[in-house]
């Protein structure tokens, strides 16, 4: 497509063509006459380009953000999520500059004094662009491609990386899950941070199977392994959009992402996703207690072991005795089972 049906196309200025070119973001081919042929991948990006224009990225951030989406297998979806996830970075930056003036608007409101400093509300202002700025640079810098999907499954089952053994048995107790699964007679499953698929996966062809994960990489790996597997993007904290439909809410390995009063909410929405005869199955990292807890961080420190404590410290493994009195107090049935080292089994049903 030559520059002026570009143009047409989009709304955009030739002049704006050659600044994206000059940037090295958007390179058309040359033809033989030396005109500009602009591809459809070139298409996609220059809609990309500018709606990140219109949200206020620079030039330098967006050829960032371009060059680091980069996969042409899956160019379209990932464009979409690029997009998406601007969007939704450009949110939360105007609520921090709407929650600063209105802070500002109430403090002046309040006020006994006559003469106020207005510089005093202004740097205020000042203060939250700047960081605005500064996490926008952090968050565009930290954009690519999720290697960690990729190498997920092999992670999860390389134990000379696994000192903790947090994945020891991984196969094991996936099949310990599907088997539960199976025996329960469940026909509509939802699995909350799936990964890639492993557990529901083989499921997927005779039941069916939800898969939710905040990862487009896992979820893309996930669609790739299982082609029968319903796939969606999101969380444990998305308010859930199907309420009283399914049989088994089920996680493995993700609960302790949460902290303790996320898992609350988790709970509760997991809950609402069930049927009336329906339960939830967690597989994840606990603690019996807080005194157990205690004793490992001992232990591990006193072995001078302080980077694998690091690693249990930094994310909010379960406390058993707590997570069973808050499942009672809500009127739930809850039963545990230790699997291997820091690995339980949690049942909750309605």
């Amino acid at each position: 497509m030559n520059t002026n049906e570009v143009c047409n196309l989009i709304n955009i200025s030739s002049k704006s063509l050659r600044v994206y070119e000059d940037y090295g973001i958007v390179i058309p081919k040359r033809e033989k006459n030396n005109y500009r042929n602009y591809s459809k991948d070139d298409l996609l990006k220059l809609r990309t380009v500018k709606l990140l224009k219109e949200l206020g990225f620079s030039l330098r951030d967006i050829k960032v953000l371009i060059d680091n989406n980069n996969c042409s297998s899956t160019q379209f979806i990932r464009s979409l999520y690029l997009q998406s996830k601007a969007i939704e970075r450009k949110i939360y930056e105007l609520k921090n500059i709407k929650s600063t003036l209105t802070k500002s608007i109430d403090k002046i409101l309040v006020s006994k004094k006559d003469d106020i400093e207005n510089n005093y509300f202004i740097n205020d202002i000042d203060t939250i662009l700047k960081e605005n700025k500064s996490n926008r640079k952090q968050w565009v810098d930290m954009w690519g491609f999720d290697n960690k999907a990729v190498k997920f499954d092999k992670m999860v089952r390389d134990r000379s990386n696994d000192e903790l053994g947090l994945f020891e048995k991984y196969d094991d107790i996936l099949i310990k899950v599907r088997n539960e699964i199976i025996k329960y007679g469940a026909k509509k499953v939802i699995d909350i941070g799936c990964g890639t698929g492993n557990l529901c996966g083989e499921l997927s062809g005779s039941i069916e199977v939800l898969g939710i994960d905040q990862s487009l990489e896992m979820i893309l790996q996930a669609k790739n392994k299982y082609s029968n597997m319903n796939l969606k993007l999101g969380n444990f904290l998305y308010k859930p959009f199907q309420k009283n439909y399914f049989d088994i809410v089920v996680t493995t390995y993700a609960f302790h992402s949460l902290n303790h009063e996320e898992k609350k909410k988790a709970i509760n929405n997991m809950l609402e996703y069930l049927n009336d005869d329906g339960k939830i199955i967690i597989i994840d990292f606990m603690f019996v207690n807080n005194k157990e807890k205690d004793k490992c961080r001992e232990k591990l420190l006193s072995e001078n072991k302080n980077q694998l404590w690091d690693v249990i410290n930094n994310k909010y493994y379960t406390i058993l005795d707590e997570f069973k009195n808050h499942i009672t107090m809500l009127g739930y049935k809850i039963r545990t089972d230790h699997i291997i080292n820091f690995t339980w089994l949690v049942e909750i049903e309605k």
